[in-house]
């Protein structure tokens, strides 16, 4: 087939990026030079005109979207920072949400038929089924010039004079006047995306900065976890990376931190805090770094303050035994760790210990330590830190190399944190991308 776009990946920002271009010429009924912008009749025969022809190689499209926010899709926030995205390049996710923004993707959602629930800023489908925000896209684009293409895998995209040629798994040939290239990183793979873009940013000249997983658990070389295994708790941690295990000299400054609700497990930790600071626990352990987490238990009191607190807890109630001593404070089996860290005998009264051993039982609740030795995998991770360099894309997301071509998505190196960050750079990107390849097209005719 030939198209003036063809898009590679029918996830969140290939169909948004879809229907931004599609919406285009389907407001334009020729371009400048007279050629028709409406699908032929029986345009899925080979050689037909489409102007916008999207590749899937799953059997569906969105299947990711699907996934979200547990089934419900938080898929944006209201909340908008350059620190909710992360990247080599720190101003392109600014430069592009400024075109098209958690506004302009909530207004068009709702133009689309999605009644918004708004819970604490988070943003949701309030059918609270992430299958509505597939439908309404899905809807929109059959009512547009766009075909979609599913089980079938692009291998190689070439670019012949001022076109490009688009080999899909049949082995057929297609033609197109611009490319976006929006199939997504490693991270789920069942879900779509198999890291094939990468190949294809590189055939074409593009760097691509090593993809690492992001969003994920951390584990740790310390198997005491085993002993708190399925225990939740509110608290702060925060990451240290060094070159050496025992560097010299003052602290470090942490390269990350969060807080909010802790997961700990057989293997180490996880939950929202975690899955936050994960992305710089995997790029350092990647270039062979030490990292080092450090988890605070009571992050609204200083050393100081919970030390006065403990003690004044130990003469109220001295005839307590050191294992009873934090039953209230924490769970019991964070208890029981605690004071086995802090190498307390457990059946010590509490009126009888030194400043000393609280000192100790302090830091093991406000500064627990564990090496982090690895990350949870691309299967585990919700998404990819790196990708296509943003250096060598424009303000629009068309490359500097490749006059013509796009990326979207999680293909480029930007990775939002959690709360429906990372969706609203797939609309976001998506939609910028699609548009100015479209509009591109209609300059040129």
């Amino acid at each position: 087939m030939t198209a003036e776009i063809i898009i590679i990946g029918g996830g969140a920002s290939g169909l948004m990026a879809a229907i931004a271009a599609g919406t285009i010429f389907s407001d334009t009924d020729s371009t400048p030079g007279g050629q028709s912008l409406r699908p032929a009749a029986g345009g899925s025969a080979p050689g037909a005109y489409m102007p916008v022809l999207l590749f899937e190689r799953m059997d569906k499209t969105g299947k990711k979207i699907l996934a979200t926010g547990n089934g419900r899709c938080n898929f944006s926030n209201t909340y908008m920072d350059r620190s909710c995205f992360r990247s080599d390049s720190p101003k392109l996710a600014e430069n592009v949400l400024e075109q098209f923004g958690q506004e302009q993707a909530t207004e068009l959602f709702q133009t689309l038929g999605i009644m918004v629930k708004n819970r604490d800023g988070y943003l949701y489908p309030l059918s609270g089924q992430a299958s509505s925000i597939l439908d309404v896209l899905m809807c929109e684009l059959s009512r547009l010039p766009v075909k979609v293409v599913t089980d079938s895998k692009v291998l190689k995209v070439m670019r012949v004079k001022d076109k490009y040629q688009v080999t899909d798994g049949r082995g057929q040939v297609h033609t197109a006047k611009k490319v976006i290239i929006a199939c997504g990183g490693r991270a789920y793979p069942k879900l779509g995306s198999d890291g094939s873009g990468y190949k294809i940013a590189k055939a074409l000249g593009h760097t691509v900065i090593r993809p690492v997983p992001a969003l994920t658990a951390l584990y740790t070389r310390q198997d005491f976890f085993k002993k708190v295994a399925g225990v939740r708790a509110d608290g702060c941690i925060r990451l240290y990376i060094t070159n050496d295990a025992k560097p010299a000299g003052d602290p470090p400054v942490p390269a990350a931190w969060d807080r909010g609700e802790l997961q700990l497990t057989d293997y180490g930790i996880s939950g929202i805090p975690v899955f936050q600071v994960s992305r710089f626990a995997a790029k350092a352990l990647a270039q062979k770094l030490h990292v080092k987490a450090v988890l605070d238990f009571m992050p609204d009191m200083d050393e100081g303050r919970l030390f006065v607190y403990l003690w004044d807890r130990a003469v109220s109630r001295p005839q307590k035994t050191a294992e009873e001593f934090l039953i209230g404070m924490f769970n019991k089996k964070l208890c029981d760790l605690f004071i086995s860290l802090a190498q307390l005998p457990p059946g010590q009264k509490t009126g009888s210990l030194s400043k000393k051993q609280l000192g100790s039982l302090v830091r093991m609740i406000k500064a627990l330590e564990t090496d982090i030795v690895k990350t949870g995998d691309f299967d585990h991770a919700q998404v990819c830190a790196g990708g296509v360099d943003g250096r060598e894309l424009d303000r629009h997301l068309q490359s500097l190399k490749c006059p013509g071509l796009y990326f979207s998505g999680e293909i480029i190196d930007v990775d939002g944190i959690c709360g429906g960050y990372n969706l609203q750079w797939a609309w976001s990107s998506g939609y910028v991308s699609g548009q100015h390849a479209a509009l591109s097209v209609l300059k040129e005719n």
